[in-house]
């Protein structure tokens, strides 16, 4: 047990062990309490046994007996015989670190209710923080405290503390009890902060010629972003996924670097990625402007990929176990920059996408744009959401 956090682990349907009370320690000497935390039918309100452990070692030895499992001789209630005694002298530090442990795993079991299954570590929390938290889940008012900038360094507070658990049963808890208009606020604040994160990582990278690092770091970790592409709800079906294309000798087959999948038609798009540095513009030509070798390469090989879906689509699906439809899957291309381009360039390009069929080629500085966007979107939502409102004579104004 520690000044911030309590281990649990379950030993059977009703009881658990709980992280020990170290009461004194020295070099040599240590007493500490080890609870038992118990689901008392017949008194419920007494939920906590254990036993107290003192053990001695040698100055020498590294570790006490009990952490070491070479203890000679343990002595127990058990071992005192007919006529003798046993004495375990505390100090007043020692009885009241026992106090406030056992203080702390009273509450602890009168707040889970029953013993947790397997191992979970939840966070201790003071009085004023859980009479806060009881605040802000009954007052849509004080939850939009919150976002008051004043108050960000409490609130990256409270989150550490409700989410730095591994068994987040107390987290779900808590929400699952909020107001719709709490939880509202608080599932904004969190999908603003993911977006900003996102946005940043990409502005960062913008530079970046690696294409692993934003198929995976980038894209495959935040597929959301991909989604933004598409009118419809859409997640990921596959990356690096087989499209067909295979000869005889196994050989020549087609690997698409992402498969999205519309969540309701099942049908798919394909989404061929290349770099943010890929030369998109080729040379001048007859007042216009040609287009790059990895461009035309790109749109060339993303319709190839939609040619050997399409016609394999059938023999792809019986050696499959996920089902998908193949209706004139959309294909999308992400490739280069348009920052840097003069006006000519932007014109040139603009028309050529324009005119492909069923072909969306977007860049790496539109697709952030669109981020930063949605961002400025939720950003004003929620603005609009803790503005002050009156109705009936009665105004009501945010902290």
């Amino acid at each position: 047990m520690t000044d911030t956090t309590v281990d649990v682990v379950s030993t059977s349907a009703t009881t658990a062990d709980a992280s020990p009370i170290v009461l004194a320690q020295t070099d040599m000497l240590r007493l500490k309490f080890l609870p038992t935390l118990v689901d008392n039918g017949k008194e419920p309100e007494k939920s906590v046994s254990g036993k107290l452990l003192y053990e001695k070692k040698r100055k020498g030895d590294v570790c006490f007996p009990t952490d070491c499992q070479d203890s000679t001789e343990k002595i127990s209630r058990g071992s005192v015989k007919v006529c003798d005694w046993m004495e375990f002298q505390m100090s007043t530090s020692e009885t009241y670190a026992l106090f406030e442990g056992l203080q702390c795993l009273y509450a602890l079991h009168d707040d889970i209710g029953k013993i947790p299954y397997g191992t979970a570590t939840y966070a201790r929390v003071d009085g004023a923080f859980q009479q806060f938290l009881s605040i802000i889940q009954n007052d849509p008012a004080a939850a939009r405290m919150i976002g008051n900038e004043e108050n960000y360094d409490l609130v990256k507070t409270l989150l550490r503390l409700i989410t730095q658990t591994s068994s987040l049963e107390s987290l779900k808890k808590s929400l699952s009890e909020l107001q719709d208009d709490n939880l509202q606020h608080l599932t904004t604040s969190l999908n603003i902060e993911k977006l900003h994160r996102v946005a940043m990582l990409m502005k960062d990278n913008l530079d970046n010629n690696s294409e692993e690092f934003w198929q995976t770091t980038v894209f495959k970790e935040n597929q959301w972003v991909l989604a933004q592409l598409f009118a419809c709800p859409c997640t990921i079906f596959a990356d690096k996924a087989y499209v067909g294309g295979k000869n005889i000798n196994n050989g020549c087959g087609n690997l698409c670097d992402f498969i999205y999948q519309n969540s309701l038609s099942q049908n798919v798009a394909l989404i061929e990625i290349k770099t943010p540095c890929t030369e998109i513009i080729g040379s001048q030509y007859r007042g216009t402007y040609s287009f790059s070798y990895e461009l035309s390469g790109a749109v060339s090989q993303v319709l190839n990929y939609r040619d050997k879906l399409t016609k394999e689509y059938y023999a792809l699906c019986h050696q499959g176990t996920q089902s998908f439809e193949v209706m004139t899957p959309k294909c999308v291309v992400i490739i280069g920059k348009m920052s840097g381009m003069n006006s000519g360039q932007i014109a040139a390009f603009e028309n050529f996408r324009n005119s492909l069929n069923n072909i969306l080629v977007i860049t790496f500085d539109e697709l952030y744009q669109r981020i930063i966007d949605l961002i400025t979107i939720l950003s004003e939502n929620a603005e609009q959401e803790r503005e002050p409102s009156s109705q009936n004579g009665n105004e009501e104004y945010p902290f």
